[in-house]
């Protein structure tokens, strides 16, 4: 019987968006603000996962947020404005969208506790 071998994938997340987006891992949202990797427009951050493990993260733009669940056996390539064409109502929305093979945003949301942007 063959062995399962477990081996690096690649999320490669680029900013295809006009403004900076902040990307955090879940757990630490709102918690460390030193812990977070601000990607500038036309930018690409590309962050290495263990095959088959879940990884979850805070993607913000302006004041809005997509937890976004990453589990994938392959490497994946994300715009971060596809994370972010859900609803756009201040109510929260949390209805999983499949964004790509292995990628999902499992909630979109509005946090105005953090914004740097003016926005009404």
């Amino acid at each position: 019987m063959p062995s399962l071998q477990n081996y690096d994938v690649l999320l490669d997340l680029t900013n295809d968006m006009h403004d900076a987006v902040s990307i955090q891992l879940l757990r630490d949202y709102g918690r460390h603000p030193g812990r977070i990797v601000l990607l500038n427009p036309a930018e690409t951050l590309t962050l290495i996962l263990e095959s088959g493990l879940s990884y979850q993260y805070a993607v913000k733009s302006h004041t809005k947020v997509a937890n976004v669940t990453a589990r994938s056996w392959r490497d994946i390539h994300c715009l971060i404005s596809h994370l972010f064409t859900g609803s756009s109502s201040e109510s929260l929305t949390s209805n999983v969208t499949q964004i790509t093979n292995g990628l999902s945003v499992d909630r979109l949301w509005r946090d105005y506790r953090f914004s740097v942007w003016n926005e009404s």
